[in-house]
């Protein structure tokens, strides 16, 4: 059965290798895609791109609106107080304006293998990480000039703040742990008030943030209210000692579940289950074997010796690192999520808004 697994995985390599190799020799002899559909075109026979007219007239407005200084916020709020809809048939947002402002092909060009098929998983193909890319010129008509799209480039590239650019920063102690436990995006750190004396920086939902409270409700959490109750989460783990996740046991799981994987590959060798279930099944089980993988190596990686279990009676950043994984908001609770999986929930207030009395009093 090993050996049957292991033939059905190196069928399953070559398969992506034959598809890959098939999709580079399409993109050399002039064979273009634009996937599920690509606003201002469409496809007709023998493989050629189509203007739509009215959707070119949206797309070279765009560029026109974006050079003229307007952010993406803007234009879409334009696009859709007129009714219009993307390709797709949804709202435009700032991704959809971006997606036109970035892409290529609207002048003309198709820049082919921007994505590619590993292992029957869609990856992104950045720089021609997995498989070479092909710039083809002239494959089609175009809606904006080279000169157009070159300057929405530039224009894209000013506009990031250039005390950023080339700047190193440390990162917050709390940055990329943050979890919103209603819509499972990152929290994001800001600063409120900035400049006032009651300014507050606080630790938000990226989702709210963006798209304001309509598309996430989850409670916002003060910086020094979230250190305040690491500590406490922190001391009731080093007292208590409470046992999570083993180790060993994730370890024992992940070997049960690479079995079912041979399992599987052998019932696809054999012709017993059809390759679309097989290609599911299997989706599945590794995703799971990485969760656990990763994991392990949190665990793993930790090295929490005993001489770091200490009470401490203020925040200490180290601690945040040696000890924690993750940390997850869900109105107006924060739960801890520690090395060992032993998870940690308490229940905070933010207290006074920042303009009111009150604002820079703590809790008792």
């Amino acid at each position: 059965m090993t050996i049957a697994a292991a033939l059905a995985e190196g069928e399953l390599e070559e398969d992506s290798k034959r598809q890959r190799w098939s999709y580079q020799d399409r993109f050399q002899n002039g064979w273009i895609s634009i996937g599920t559909g690509m606003y201002g075109y469409r496809m007709v026979k023998d493989n050629q791109l189509e203007i739509v007219e009215d959707e070119a007239a949206v797309v070279r407005e765009i560029y026109a609106m974006y050079l003229s200084g307007m952010g993406t916020i803007a234009i879409s709020n334009v696009l859709n107080g007129r009714g219009l809809k993307t390709s797709r048939g949804n709202p435009w947002g700032t991704n959809s304006i971006l997606e036109i402002i970035s892409n290529e092909k609207y002048t003309g060009d198709s820049l082919m293998g921007k994505h590619v098929r590993v292992n029957g998983v869609h990856m992104d193909n950045t720089g021609g990480r997995y498989s070479k890319q092909y710039m083809v010129e002239n494959t089609h008509e175009a809606i904006v000039s080279h000169e157009t799209f070159d300057k929405a480039q530039a224009e894209r590239a000013r506009r990031k703040n250039p005390k950023m650019v080339g700047v190193q920063h440390d990162p917050h102690d709390f940055t990329g742990l943050i979890e919103c436990g209603v819509c499972g995006m990152r929290f994001n750190h800001k600063v409120n008030s900035s400049g006032l004396k009651w300014q507050n920086p606080i630790w938000a939902c990226h989702n709210q943030l963006k798209h304001t409270k309509k598309a996430c409700d989850n409670t916002r959490i003060k910086e020094d209210v979230l250190c305040d109750k690491f500590v406490e989460a922190y001391n009731r783990f080093v007292i208590e000692r409470p046992c999570g996740h083993s180790v060993r046991a994730m370890e024992i799981r992940v070997k049960t579940l690479q079995d079912e994987e041979h399992d599987l590959a052998g019932l696809a060798l054999k012709h017993l289950i059809p390759d679309a279930a097989f290609r599911a099944e299997q989706k599945k089980l590794k995703a799971e074997i990485a969760a656990l993988t990763e994991r392990i190596c949190e665990q793993t990686s930790k090295e929490v010796t005993e001489a770091d279990y200490t009470v401490i009676s203020e925040y200490d950043p180290e601690k945040v690192k040696k000890f924690v994984t993750k940390v997850i908001v869900l109105k107006g609770t924060v739960t801890f999520v520690f090395y060992n999986g032993v998870e940690i929930t308490l229940e905070y207030s933010n207290g006074a808004p920042g303009n009111k009395p009150g604002w820079n009093v703590k809790e008792a």
